[in-house]
């Protein structure tokens, strides 16, 4: 797995060279959701063209609203990736296809969701291989496809690695219960990013390839905060939502707690009286991945000073103009 990184930095640089020249159109599936509309907003304010997929035209039409109806933003309704060809006439034009869409309702059943997320892969795979002006293919992965962490255990992941374990957890025999529903979201994750992979050394398509392995995401919230996006106006509001500790904003950055987090909200609004109290045995995640090629990315694309955005930032972001 390739692990590199997007932002929501102040503006991409104008100086540098670019695997495509602005102006050029790309693809966006899932641009509804948390990471989707961010990466549209970055396009866009990087000088490119950029069409976003909806899963219904209600959809598309918020998403132009988000957007301020910017006239190099267009849509395309999407309403069944698995099936084969539905892409075409989507992809026809596009210089780059960025895959954010995923399958989110945490149905615990794996056969409601791991075939039809690889289905709706290879579909747009092959739309874009028949597609001469593709050049660039970024897959959004995720980190369960690496690991999940283990409060308390230090662990030591590379981009060879596969979350093996919980990919047998998700297709353990039934009854599939709502505590497995994690599981087989991070089995449609892990079964995806092979069937990329294998799809690039089999079929050797003209474009180049690569995934983004992003984990906890929060800050500001630009469509629909999604389960992570949500997390902190969450527990500003008194409710810690059912997540493990895990990694802050843009792939992987530094580890963090709900404690952290709980902390970082009194000192932003000392005056809330909602904030939820720290978990017991709210133990740190210290796993260790290869998150520099991220850091580098972003210093250079972004002129972030410490590459990633700090967790205090993100959270100032994500709770920004609530009361």
């Amino acid at each position: 797995m390739e692990n590199t990184s997007s932002s929501r930095g102040s503006g991409v640089a104008q100086s540098e060279i670019r695997a495509i020249p602005q102006g050029s159109l790309i693809l966006v599936t899932g641009a509804t959701g948390f990471i989707g509309a961010h990466i549209v907003n970055e396009a866009l304010k990087a000088g490119y063209k950029v069409r976003g997929t909806s899963r219904s035209e209600e959809r598309a039409e918020y998403t132009k609203e988000v957007f301020k109806h910017h006239p190099s933003y267009s849509t395309a309704v999407v309403s069944g990736f698995e099936q084969d060809g539905i892409f075409d006439n989507v992809v026809k034009g596009c210089d780059a296809i960025i895959h954010v869409a995923t399958d989110t309702s945490f149905d615990p059943d794996p056969h409601n969701v791991v075939g039809p997320t690889v289905a709706g892969l290879e579909s747009i795979l092959r739309s874009a291989a028949k597609t001469p002006s593709v050049k660039r293919f970024v897959l959004t992965s995720s980190s369960v496809a690496d690991l999940l962490p283990q409060p308390g255990n230090e662990l030591t992941v590379g981009v060879d690695d596969w979350n093996d374990e919980v990919y047998e957890q998700a297709w353990a025999p039934p009854p599939y219960t709502p505590d497995q529903a994690f599981a087989t979201y991070a089995a449609s994750k892990i079964a995806s990013e092979k069937a990329f992979w294998k799809f690039m050394k089999e079929e050797k398509p003209n474009f180049v390839a690569n995934t983004v392995l992003p984990n906890f995401n929060i800050g500001t919230i630009l469509t629909a905060g999604g389960p992570t996006g949500s997390a902190v106006p969450s527990v500003l509001g008194g409710n810690i939502p059912p997540f493990p500790s895990q990694r802050t904003h843009f792939t992987f950055n530094k580890t963090f707690t709900w404690t952290d987090v709980i902390e970082i909200l009194r000192e932003l609004r000392p005056d809330a009286k909602t904030i939820a109290s720290p978990p017991e045995n709210d133990e740190r995640d210290l796993s260790k991945v290869p998150n520099e090629l991220g850091a580098e990315l972003l210093k250079k694309w972004y002129h972030q000073k410490g590459g990633y955005t700090s967790l205090r930032e993100s959270i100032e972001a994500s709770i920004k103009g609530l009361d």
